[in-house]
């Protein structure tokens, strides 16, 4: 009994974590689904990615671009992406945008 006494009255002094260390990156935003595939238009306020899957035709989807929007890399068209997104009354709105690099072919010996 007094064991048990010792570890639940520690547990209460530990400190709160609600605060993330200043040092640590600023976490994913949350989002509901992705999307991945080529950007084929690119605005201020939106993009649209096209995605092909073997059997099906192509599909685009259209997101909205706001401020507190992350982009991690340099949005051009035809460059290739993932799309993390959240449905609103809006349509989808982009909350997550991260540019994959372009794979180079091997090298032939």
């Amino acid at each position: 009994m007094v064991v048990g006494a010792l570890l639940t009255s520690g547990r209460s002094q530990e400190p709160a974590k609600s605060e993330a260390p200043k040092n640590q990156p600023k976490s994913e935003p949350k989002y509901d689904e992705t999307f991945s595939g080529l950007i084929v238009e690119l605005s201020p306020t939106k993009i649209t990615v096209s995605r092909s899957i073997l059997g099906k035709p192509a599909e685009k989807c259209t997101f909205g671009i706001k401020p507190d929007t992350r982009v991690e890399g340099k949005l051009r068209v035809r460059a290739k992406v993932t799309v993390g997104f959240v449905t609103t009354d809006e349509g989808d709105i982009a909350r997550l945008v991260v540019v994959r690099p372009a794979q180079k072919p091997p090298d032939k010996k």
